[in-house]
């Protein structure tokens, strides 16, 4: 599951009246009529597995489907007739381009996907060592986070059967790891060991977590069951994504205030004179850039808000005639030790110092994060199948996904899969080989071997704002949005899956979520049908309607 904002200057679908894409009223508009030709099903059940800010275009037309033409097949029809992509220029014109053309664009689209995905893969190092014990060493664990970036996307380059795939650490494993980690300094800490230990449990433990995810990914496609992992009923879903949002901007907060942060029972902390100095820059500059992707809506708002957010902090810095040293004294920049060489990346990765009493506690949250991340993966091809106009191997590509995170595993990296939103923007710009992607994992090589840390000169409200963004988009979406697009026994079900996830835990509050969707299933609730249901079961099973689904609420 990627952020949708992270490419949030593409409409991947046009639902216009005026475009003829809305429903029109007939039959032939209306996904689930008996005269539709695809006989697609659409659920608000059926959502896709990722985060998105709403746009006018969904408000404005809410009951909305895109309206499918051509026959049985899946193939995208051009006005002509003729197949055809969103660039208005055939397959068989794309393939037939000069190499040379081929690899600029390649090139292109690889430096600008790049210049997006960096600064979020770096939050979410932040994220996932966000428990103090760490905070002295975040440059070379960011390393590390960037590193399984690069590593992921070799992999999906490689091995995908998108050649124009973009594949990343993921926001789907994010909480879990995190979790993760946290729980492990918690156990080495109480168990008297120095931070020595301590990070080699952490680095090793969630690698290790990591390569079994891989392989049980890798099984889940070998068996043929990304069919049965695609049940996890999508209120369930709806809370565990608004709990990221809650999880991000908390960790945004307690980051710029330069304090831990583990749960509400903790805010008060950030309630101080120069905390609260230190985190009202980098709130207003997320919640602005927010708003101006969301209004705007073009490629070059969001790197142009993060270039300008790092700006305005240097010109303030000169304009007082504060240092660098002063401002990391006083806490805008962060505190860390200068990360080594590029091939010490690795050097808290000593297995003869891994507390291994510490790892077995981590079973239950592994097998949740294999579920929901094995999902997360299917509802990202399944936005990729409707773009592409044909059928994808969701078995093959889950294999896919499994050998890229046990490759990352097996390297000293973290979770992660398809990044969709950039996936289809680089198909829709007519990218049809693998230098986009190769492009991306080689700027990701040179940010690592830089001999200085770029950590240790980007001012934590950086960092602080894009983790706002992100809990601004998840939580309007998953808590107050979502109550337009399913029942209201649905939304009760999203609302109570949060509240479990923040007072029981990751994993405990989406069991406990399913099992009060069965309940709610069986008493009726998720049959009450209203404009926009079109499910019978309401249990989110991914079928092609999902992928139609998906790829609607884009937009």
């Amino acid at each position: 599951m990627a952020p949708h904002w992270l490419n949030p200057f593409s409409n991947y679908s046009q639902i216009d009246d005026d475009e003829g894409h809305a429903d029109d009223g007939d039959n032939d508009g209306d996904p689930n009529s008996d005269n539709n030709p695809n006989n697609i099903s659409i659920s608000p059940n059926q959502v896709s597995f990722t985060t998105h800010p709403p746009t006018p275009a969904r408000n404005k037309h809410p009951k909305n489907r895109l309206k499918v033409t051509g026959g049985g097949d899946n193939e995208t029809q051009s006005e002509g007739g003729g197949a055809t992509n969103k660039s208005g220029m055939s397959e068989e014109e794309l393939l037939k381009k000069p190499r040379s053309e081929r690899i600029a664009l390649g090139l292109m689209y690889g430096l600008i996907n790049a210049a997006v995905v960096l600064p979020v893969m770096m939050s979410f190092g932040t994220i996932i060592y966000h428990d103090a014990a760490y905070g002295p060493y975040l440059p070379t664990l960011i390393k590390l986070t960037v590193i399984s970036s690069m590593v992921h996307q070799l992999c999906f380059s490689t091995f995908s059967s998108l050649p124009y795939s973009i594949g990343q650490v993921q926001d789907a494993g994010l909480i879990f790891l995190s979790a993760m980690a946290s729980s492990l300094a918690t156990t080495v800490k109480q168990h008297g060991y120095d931070d020595e230990h301590l990070l080699a449990t952490a680095t090793v433990g969630l690698s290790l977590c990591t390569a079994f995810l891989g392989l049980g990914l890798m099984t889940i496609g070998k068996c043929k069951l990304a069919s049965v992992v695609q049940y996890l009923p999508t209120p369930v879903v709806g809370g565990y994504l608004a709990y990221i949002g809650f999880f991000c901007g908390q960790s945004g907060l307690a980051l710029m205030g330069g304090v831990e942060i583990n749960g509400l029972s903790e805010w008060s902390l950030l309630f101080t004179e120069k905390r609260m100095i230190l985190i009202l820059p980098g709130l207003l500059a997320g919640m602005l850039t927010y708003f101006m992707v969301l209004k705007l809506r073009h490629m070059a708002v969001l790197p142009t808000c993060m270039a300008t957010i790092i700006l305005t902090f240097y010109f303030c810095l000169w304009a007082t005639g504060m240092s660098c040293d002063d401002a990391r004294e006083y806490g805008w920049i962060g505190k860390a030790e200068v990360a080594g060489p590029w091939y010490e990346t690795w050097k808290y990765i000593q297995f003869d110092k891994v507390v291994w009493r510490a790892l077995p506690a981590q079973v239950v949250t592994v097998v949740s994060m294999t579920v929901v991340v094995a999902l997360s993966s299917c509802l990202d091809v399944a936005a990729i199948e409707l773009e592409l106009g044909k059928k994808l191997d969701y078995d093959h590509e889950l294999k896919t996904v499994g050998l890229s995170n046990f490759v990352s595993g097996l390297t000293g990296g973290y979770s992660g899969s398809y990044i969709f939103s950039q996936t289809i923007f680089t198909l829709r710009s007519g990218v049809r080989d693998r230098y986009a992607g190769f492009t991306v994992a080689l700027v990701e090589g040179i940010i690592v071997v830089l001999p200085f840390p770029i950590i240790a000169f980007i001012p934590r409200l950086f960092f602080g704002s894009l983790l706002i963004m992100i809990c601004t988009d998840l939580m309007n979406e998953w808590l107050f949005e979502v109550r337009h697009k399913v029942t209201k026994a649905q939304y009760s079900v999203a609302l109570l899956t949060f509240a479990l996830i923040m007072f029981t835990g990751v994993e405990w509050g989406i069991f406990g979520g399913i099992a009060l969707f069965q309940l709610v299933t069986r008493l009726g609730g998720c049959d009450e049908g209203d404009d926009s249901t079109h499910g019978a079961s309401g249990s989110g099973k991914l079928e092609e309607g999902t992928a139609e689904e998906a790829q609607r609420i884009l937009v």
